[in-house]
């Protein structure tokens, strides 16, 4: 689907990304049954990956959200789909918060067979919840938004979500 607003054309750039990364997150933790070696590269390469994604391109990307999108969607008759997505965040949050500290630690090596075991499962719910959601925003928010927006106001949250 081709977008007119720069905002639009973002959220779509983000979600592919995201998916994309999510995808090799999970696969990474399915091949994964205990930490991994110090050596092994694929996991080296991601991992950086994940930290900065969780730590700040999805908190940037939700706050875009929820402070200038869904209130567009609140006053343009599309409360219940606004309101839909900000309730999907918390749980997002919640399981982002401690597999970032988890991430953090395996990326210093320090992560025993025990915190492996809460790392791939706090990863794998992380995959499930984040992908979900990437993908529902696909199909609902990111058309409406494209919709939505006048050019001034499209370029006005464009300049500030990328500045």
């Amino acid at each position: 689907m081709e977008f007119v607003r720069q905002t639009a054309k973002r959220l779509h750039e983000e979600h592919a990304a995201v998916l994309a990364l999510l995808g090799r997150f999970g696969q990474a933790l399915g091949r994964l049954s205990a930490p991994p070696s110090p050596e092994d590269a694929d996991w080296n390469h991601l991992l950086p990956q994940l930290l900065s994604a969780i730590e700040y391109e999805v908190s940037a990307h939700f706050e875009l959200e929820e402070m200038q999108l869904f209130p567009i969607l609140r006053a343009n008759g599309s409360a219940e789909l606004a309101d839909l997505l900000a309730e999907e965040h918390v749980p997002i949050r919640e399981v982002s918060a401690p597999l970032l500290r988890l991430l953090k630690r395996a990326r210093a090596g320090e992560t025993d067979p025990k915190q492996w075991i809460e790392l791939r499962r706090l990863g794998l719910e992380l995959v499930e919840r984040l992908g979900t959601h990437a993908q529902m925003e696909e199909g609902s928010l990111v058309p409406a938004i494209d919709e939505l927006l006048d050019e001034e106001t499209d370029m006005e949250i464009w300049n500030n979500y990328v500045n």
